[in-house]
């Protein structure tokens, strides 16, 4: 747990993250979920480049429920031991310790007060879940793993949510990809879809030493700051 430099409480006790501000002004805040390899390098470098563009953003140890301080690389060997944690993963206990990290950034004093949540992969699927139950500002979605597995809740998101994927990636099956787009593909005020052609799993990851699309990813990037900006509540009370 070198790596972390914040710790909030859930309810199976503390949990560690990553948080970075490049200001110390109170900004608007985005709690960052992982991908399946948890708080890594490549995770902590997306942090940074939200906080760069003006916000505050914490990534919490979401594997904290199974062991703290797990931080994988993109070897085959750590794949393995990854899909091994994503399997363990109790959902619940996972949007329990994202909504204990966004009530935790709420009350930091370098936060404005108001929240949304980015995620990537694994936590791209709780920041749609995330969307479903409310409490927070907006939610953008990068590449979310698993959607055919929760349709109801993509019917139901209370809060703006934003999804990026990119065409060609393997995870997300043309058929899932459609779930998404009936979901939020139809243009209105508060959701946005986009699809990057040509762009695969992981297209914002920099880190991994394949998959990286750096066009996508920075038209992702922008899309995701435009938008984060524009639902920013400013603290105010959000539903429900």
């Amino acid at each position: 747990m070198k790596n972390f430099n914040f710790e909030l409480q859930t309810t199976h006790g503390a949990m560690g993250g990553y948080i970075s501000s490049d200001s110390r002004e109170r900004k608007q805040g985005i709690v960052l979920l992982p991908e399946i390899f948890g708080i890594n390098n490549a995770m902590r470098l997306a942090a940074d480049q939200f906080a760069r563009e003006g916000f505050v953003v914490l990534a919490p140890d979401l594997y904290s429920q199974i062991e703290p301080g797990v931080e994988l690389t993109y070897s085959d060997s750590d794949r393995e031991i990854a899909i091994s944690f994503w399997q363990r993963m109790d959902n619940q206990v996972a949007l329990d310790d994202a909504r204990a990290a966004v009530n935790s950034l709420a009350s930091d004093p370098r936060c404005d007060g108001s929240v949304s949540v980015v995620g990537f992969c694994l936590g791209g699927k709780y920041a749609l879940q995330l969307a479903a139950i409310g409490g927070i500002d907006s939610s953008v979605s990068f590449y979310p793993v698993k959607a055919q597995d929760y349709q109801a809740e993509l019917s139901a998101l209370k809060r703006p949510t934003q999804v990026h994927i990119g065409d060609s990636d393997a995870h997300i099956p043309v058929e899932v990809q459609e779930i998404l787009k009936r979901a939020l593909g139809t243009p209105n005020a508060l959701h946005e879809f986009f699809i990057y052609e040509g762009a695969g799993h992981g297209f914002f990851n920099s880190v991994r030493s394949f998959g990286f699309a750096p066009k996508a990813a920075e038209l992702a990037l922008s899309r995701s700051v435009e938008f984060l900006t524009r639902h920013h509540s400013n603290g105010l009370q959000k539903s429900p």
